[in-house]
């Protein structure tokens, strides 16, 4: 069997749909996976149940760098035929196995490291910049989030016009569905019917700060608000008069079912921000939202617009009045939900854009 390891210097694996996603659909096209993580006490580790993908934790020691490179050089058990590295750590270890064992190394663009803009947190950006732009060289191919985000990483790492890249969304495999669930309205004990106005995120996001801070004299509306945070503690100790706070991370498991239960989606992205206009496009919310057939509140990058263009959202400049954008997203609900699945297709599923690359890797395998 092809054995291939997965490098995600991340701490959330399960929040991201390109991480599980990837290990899955290898592992259906017979591979075996090893996936390495940072843990932490905040989130859950990830968890497929499937004794075909192993689980690590991500080495940061000088004892665990050295234990790792004594395995991959020494051990047929960590002998790959190709491995995957998100930047920067992630992709600089990808790269070092694959020299060591001469193989083949793919690099998975979650992230953009820009030395200007500096949003990344804890890596040198001198040092670890070189190494990204070394890695990234090197690689066989990349898989990008979006064609956009491919050509700012290609000016960005300096990449030959040549290099492979393969466009995967950060998006869930599968049509998109919307699961029977009452997950929110359970833990909430939400007796009524109103609509669930859902974000999964931090209030970091500027727009979500905004939201929280300008709903705080909401009273009684003709829906909810719940924001979801991606780890313990995220939210801060403050609580909200209106909005309900969600504090338990998911497995990924349970990610679809959790959100089908809520009936509009909430993507926050401010365009005055570098580092969320850069991001925002490809935010993993996205595709999951639509994936559970959920109509977007999209704001207020420019592309977003192309959600009201093609009738599965509404835009939100981030100035307007909350309350009447989400009133307009209501009103919408039902025709947007109808036009969701064949714009999720088109755009987002996974499986659609992930059969290309596996033609790939198996020719250069």
């Amino acid at each position: 069997m092809k054995k291939a390891a997965l490098f995600f210097d991340r701490s959330y694996v399960d929040a991201h749909f390109c991480f599980t996603e990837l290990a899955k659909h290898l592992v259906e096209n017979n591979f075996s996976v090893d996936l390495y993580h940072l843990a932490n006490p905040y989130n859950p580790p990830p968890v497929f149940y499937d004794d075909r993908i192993r689980v690590f934790s991500f080495p940061l020691s000088k004892f665990q760098k050295t234990e790792f490179q004594t395995k991959i050089r020494f051990y047929k058990d960590y002998k790959y035929s190709v491995v995957f590295g998100t930047p920067v750590k992630g992709v600089w270890l990808a790269y070092q196995a694959a020299k060591t064992q001469k193989i083949p190394l793919i690099y998975l663009a979650d992230e953009i490291i820009n030395p200007k803009t500096k949003h990344f947190a804890g890596i040198d950006y001198e040092k670890d910049k070189k190494k990204d732009i070394i890695a990234n060289k090197y690689a066989a191919a990349t898989i990008a989030l979006s064609e956009k985000r491919f050509q700012y990483q290609k000016k960005i790492n300096v990449l030959p016009d040549e290099h492979k890249y393969f466009v995967i969304p950060n998006a869930p495999a599968g049509s998109a569905v919307k699961l029977k669930s009452n997950y929110f309205r359970d833990i909430f004990n939400i007796n009524d019917n109103k609509p669930i106005i859902l974000f999964i995120g931090s209030i970091n996001w500027k727009l979500a700060k905004k939201i929280f801070e300008d709903t705080k004299n909401f009273k009684n509306k003709e829906y909810h608000i719940i924001f979801h945070g991606r780890s313990k503690n995220q939210m801060g100790k403050e609580k909200h008069p209106f909005i309900k706070i969600s504090e338990t991370p998911l497995p990924s498991y349970l990610i679809n079912y959790a959100f089908s239960s809520a009936d509009i989606g909430l993507a926050l992205y401010d365009k005055t921000s570098v580092a969320e206009a850069e991001n925002g496009e490809t935010g993993g919310k996205i595709g999951t939202y639509l994936k559970n057939k959920l109509p977007l509140i999209a704001g207020n990058l420019d592309v977003f617009h192309t959600f009201e263009e093609k009738n599965v959202g509404v835009f939100w400049d981030g100035n307007e009045d909350i309350d009447k954008i989400i009133k307009k997203a209501i009103s919408k609900k039902d025709v947007m939900t109808e036009n969701i699945p064949l714009f999720f297709e088109k755009n987002y599923n996974y499986d659609t854009f992930f059969n290309p690359f596996l033609t790939f890797i198996n020719e250069i395998i």
